[in-house]
């Protein structure tokens, strides 16, 4: 009675172990002979590689990153990495491989230095290692060799299947461009632009289906997409990602496992939207809208978020702590930003100008004046700081005296429309310094305090914007040996250079 359930117990199956994931990521900036370095190539490797270790299951005893390097040094580390997963897999594991390479390549394949190693042979190993799943991700120029695709692929709405983990056997060539196509860096991302989209897609932008897991397949759709896209309007042409799977199964690998983030930030349902993230360890994230909420997988850290529409843009600032699940606040233009949507001013403007003054004294009428000063956006509002100098000869029923004065103004402004032609009003405060000089030369002198209201008008011509200022309240200043308060005016025409 004991032995039958004992024998069944040992013939019943005996579970599979985790599969071990490998990874063997080269990154080279040096080219062959003659070739411009590239800048973002190794940067690219190394940011892969940590992506790999947050967000893909991989340790990192079992990722090997090749900065640089010569072609037999890329040889020995695939041939050691090889020995370790078939020792893996007589222990019963069904190990999966990753190759990554980032740098420059051409017809004689992926070049280090002065030294190629050739598509064909790449091939070749990868085919031929006894890990049960492959994938194998060139980032260069010509990568297109590799999966032998020529011309555009329809990569966006490419639908393919990709056995899971437990399942999977076969090989997954994964390039960056055709046949024909340079890959391209951009400086504005500070990478190139099909890893950049990989990372992201990585991180969350590609979990298309909301299960907090991005596959292969997810990653490959949004990557090639989010490509073409970027470089559509460059000077080296589209770009199209290719591919070519030999694979058996059911499901998809998951290459990414977003509940493993150190943090995570959910943007919401915004499809006419894009946003542009920037955090920690020059983080920077370009993730357009869906129609549905999207969960990026962060390193904790400090992070500013642009939201970028046909009606403007909005930015925030946020912190993301370990473990954390935040959700983004809406994020509304304000009117600067409405207007600058329509060709309105910079946040930053920096004038210069010239006009009138009067400060209510006995026959002083309207002096010349001259302005200099900063107007800088913060958030709805506006600051406007500048200096102003005046000067005049007065002749008050024969007492005659030469007034100048210097002074600095600081308003708070209101925009009050959102167009190029901009309408800001805001109350002013000030403080001068005059100085009355009479005919015996007797001078006299007294700090003036300024109060009131404050317009400014803006609008676009050409390279710069033409301004119009205007003031209006009340001076306090010490007269004849009493304190007096006087109404004061101003008007003035400018020139504004944005920043």
């Amino acid at each position: 009675m004991i032995a039958l359930p004992l024998l069944l117990a040992l013939a019943a199956p005996v579970p599979a172990l985790p599969a071990p994931r490998f990874a063997v990521i080269v990154g080279s900036n040096t080219g062959a002979p003659g070739r411009p370095p590239l800048w973002f190539a190794e940067k690219d490797a190394e940011r892969f590689r940590e992506t790999l270790l947050e967000l893909g299951e991989f340790s990192a005893d079992r990722v090997t990153l090749l900065r640089g390097g010569d072609a037999d040094r890329v040889r020995q580390v695939l041939a050691a990495t090889e020995a370790r997963m078939a020792r893996a897999r007589q222990a019963g594991e069904r190990p999966l491989f990753l190759f990554y390479f980032s740098g420059h390549a051409g017809p004689g394949g992926m070049e280090l230095g002065g030294e190629r190693i050739s598509f064909e042979e790449l091939r070749e190993r990868v085919s031929r290692s006894s890990a049960d799943a492959r994938v194998a991700i060139v980032d260069a120029c010509e990568a297109g060799l590799l999966t032998q695709v020529k011309g555009a692929s329809p990569a966006p709405a490419l639908s393919f299947p990709l056995p899971s983990d437990e399942t999977v056997r076969g090989t997954a060539f994964i390039a960056s461009t055709a046949v024909g196509e340079a890959a391209q860096e951009s400086a504005a991302i500070g990478g190139s632009f099909f890893t950049h989209h990989l990372e992201i897609a990585l991180r969350g932008a590609a979990d298309a289906d909301g299960d907090g897991r991005v596959t292969l397949a997810e990653a490959f759709r949004y990557t090639a997409a989010r490509t073409l896209a970027g470089t559509a309007a460059t000077l080296g042409g589209p770009q199209h990602a290719t591919y070519d799977f030999k694979m058996s199964g059911r499901g998809d690998v998951v290459l990414a496992d977003l509940r493993r983030a150190d943090a995570r930030l959910v943007l919401p349902a915004d499809p006419r939207a894009g946003f542009i993230i920037r955090g920690p360890m020059s983080m920077l994230a370009e993730v357009p809208g869906a129609a549905v909420a999207v969960t990026l997988a962060l390193p904790a850290g400090r992070y500013t978020v642009e939201r970028r529409s046909p009606e403007g843009r909005a930015s925030t600032d946020l912190e993301l702590d370990r473990g954390a699940l935040l959700r983004l606040p809406p994020l509304a233009p304000t009117r600067y930003e409405l207007a600058r949507a329509k060709g309105g001013p910079k946040p930053g403007l920096l004038y210069a100008g010239a006009g009138i003054a009067t400060l209510g004294l006995p026959a002083f009428g309207a002096a010349p004046a001259a302005r200099l000063g900063v107007r800088k956006e913060l958030g709805p509002v506006g600051l406007n700081v500048g200096l102003v100098y005046l000067a005049r000869s007065v002749n008050d029923a024969g007492f005659r005296y030469d007034l100048d004065l210097m002074g600095g103004t600081a308003a708070v402004l209101y925009p009050l429309n959102a167009h190029r032609i901009l309408v800001e009003v805001g109350p002013e405060v000030g403080y001068a310094y005059a100085r009355q000089r009479l005919v015996d030369r007797r001078t006299f002198a007294a700090g003036v305090l300024s109060a009131g209201a404050s317009l400014l008008v803006t609008a676009p011509a050409g390279p710069l914007r033409l301004g119009l200022s205007a003031s209006l309240g009340a001076q306090r200043f010490r007269l004849d040996e009493r304190t007096a308060v006087k109404p004061a005016g101003s008007l003035s025409l400018l020139a504004l250079w944005g920043f």
